[in-house]
């Protein structure tokens, strides 16, 4: 069994500034370890994505939302 999920957020503080970010610059998918449920293997397809920080100081250009647990 395949479940694909994507965060549903509008954007996301960089870890670099704290500064909030909406600007998606690319998105790629994550394949977290696969768990059993009622007996069968389910395989997650987590998309997430990769942000450009607004600030020109900030040290990190780019950054990738967290997605917990």
């Amino acid at each position: 069994m395949r479940t694909e999920a994507r965060s549903t957020a509008s954007g996301w503080a960089c870890p670099g500034c704290e500064s909030w970010s909406s600007r998606v610059h690319s998105s790629y998918l994550r394949f977290p370890a696969d768990m059993p449920s009622g007996g069968l293997r389910v395989l997650l397809c987590l998309r997430v994505r990769r942000f450009a920080c607004r600030v020109a100081l900030c040290p990190r250009r780019t950054f990738v939302e967290q997605v917990p647990d």
